[in-house]
């Protein structure tokens, strides 16, 4: 699975967010079936009501997704038919599709692309932190506000992959948290990718070292480390403990470099 796919589909879900915006969607999917469109005849065709359209409309054209043609006329702008085709290189995705249809227990819960992308990034963060979905830290790694990310979850636990449960911390406070169940591993289990994961002792422990839930930003944090230890070691090399320090440092960055070029070498 080729992250560029991601990339694109978190892209348009910035743009028109997928959990929060679904009459923009259909305002948007609406016009590029029908054409120029006015206000009465989408309100019908997506079963809404004016006032709902208007001000669906009203915030497509602020992000210059719509045009107003004339009267209460409507239609895709340039950057509305980019979008649209964006979305559908990805639902048409050769990769994507056989992904999907190989799988039979992936098929059986009747995931879409989009689904599809964040289902498997949810399942790779659960598997790596023993089964338990950290919902801010994926939130932030993968660049989504957690109000679209705890959609999916929801959804996701509606087709019993995912299980709610409180949980108590070491101070006693009692919180909401999510599982991955026994369906969930099944299902995981069998996806090409997650196996190599799950296999991949060296990137369950670049993971584990820079506290991070994907590749890429265990990268990110390595490089941040270094680059910020650098200058301070440079600076202070006459001080005498500093040449300890020294030396272990660039242990951790000839472990970590070869770390790295293992975990990625077996997730090929």
């Amino acid at each position: 699975m080729g992250y560029s796919v991601f990339d694109t589909l978190r892209e348009l879900d910035s743009i028109v967010d997928f959990a929060r915006a679904k009459l923009q969607w259909d305002i948007l999917f609406f016009i590029n079936s029908k054409g120029p469109s006015s206000v009465s005849e989408i309100a019908e065709g997506t079963n809404n009501s004016k006032k709902a359209v208007i001000d669906a409309i009203r915030k497509l054209i602020d992000k210059e997704l719509v045009v107003k043609v004339k009267y209460d006329i409507y239609d895709l702008s340039e950057k509305g038919k980019e979008l649209l085709n964006k979305l559908n290189d990805l639902i048409n995705n050769k990769t994507l599709k056989e992904n999907i249809m190989e799988n039979s227990d992936l098929a059986s819960v009747n995931v879409n692309p989009a689904q599809y992308f964040y289902l498997i990034e949810l399942l790779k963060a659960a598997l790596i932190n023993n089964d338990v979905l950290p919902i801010e830290r994926i939130s932030r790694e993968l660049g989504i506000s957690r109000q679209t990310l705890k959609y999916y979850v929801d959804l996701f636990a509606n087709k019993k992959i995912f299980k709610k449960i409180n949980k108590k911390s070491l101070f006693g406070k009692i919180r909401t948290c999510y599982i991955l169940t026994s369906e969930g591993k099944k299902i995981a289990y069998k996806i090409p990718i997650l196996i190599k994961i799950r296999n991949n002792i060296f990137l369950k422990i670049l993971l584990k070292t820079t506290f991070s839930l994907r590749y890429e930003s265990a990268l990110i944090r390595l490089m941040a480390f270094l680059s910020l230890s650098a200058p301070i070691i440079i600076y202070y090399r006459n001080v005498s403990i500093i040449h300890i320090i020294g030396i272990i440092w660039l242990y951790i960055l000839i472990f970590t470099t070869l770390l790295s070029i293992f975990a990625y070498t077996a997730m090929r």
